[in-house]
């Protein structure tokens, strides 16, 4: 064999292997596409809030890129950290659900969705009904800007002002409503 055909054959087996990479991780876009749809997940927000860091991260559902920084939907949020390998983040999912439920349209729920492949946190997503938006964090940068591990729940007001941080699993929606109310100045 030439050095030519040597270095031809590399190639060739390191874009096949690169492929296999890319499909064994969810990585193709026909199938994140896929993954999408079937979660059906809402469009993100065109950015959160003052209070959270100056970063841009991908929106689960697709689309733009998310400023974290840049000003909100003009609602009231909260912010929840949460990862699929994360049993607490799991535990509270239904909670959350069904507060972004009954309080639509008065208090937002957005995710940052930490350290996950996108397409285990929409397979996650879709089993678990969340239709609310997620931005991606891969490499968990806004968890380390507070510090522990998931779930942490960012109280963040209509002007995106993070006005509570709260640290671990939330127990229930009426937990969730009072400290909404308590701290965001909302009454569900």
């Amino acid at each position: 064999m030439t050095r030519r055909q040597v270095i031809g054959f590399l190639v060739v087996l390191a874009l096949i292997g690169g492929g296999l990479l890319a499909r064994s991780r969810g990585g193709s876009h026909d199938g994140l596409r896929a993954l999408r749809q079937a979660a059906a997940l809402q469009p993100c927000p065109p950015g959160i809030g003052t209070g959270l860091p100056d970063l841009r991260l991908d929106c689960l559902a697709g689309g733009k890129q998310v400023p974290l920084r840049a000003a909100g939907p003009g609602v009231p949020m909260l912010v929840n950290l949460w990862a699929t390998w994360c049993p607490p983040c799991v535990q509270e999912v239904p909670d959350l659900v069904e507060f972004a439920a009954k309080s639509a349209g008065r208090v937002a729920v957005v995710g940052v969705d930490i350290e996950d492949e996108p397409s285990d946190a929409l397979k996650f997503a879709r089993q678990y009904g969340m239709r609310y938006p997620s931005v991606v964090d891969p490499n968990g940068r806004v968890l380390r800007t507070y510090g522990g591990g998931p779930p942490i729940t960012l109280f963040v007001d209509a002007k995106g002002v993070i006005r509570y941080q709260h640290r671990g699993r939330l127990q229930s929606v009426p937990q969730i409503e009072q400290l909404v109310a308590q701290h965001l100045g909302v009454s569900l």
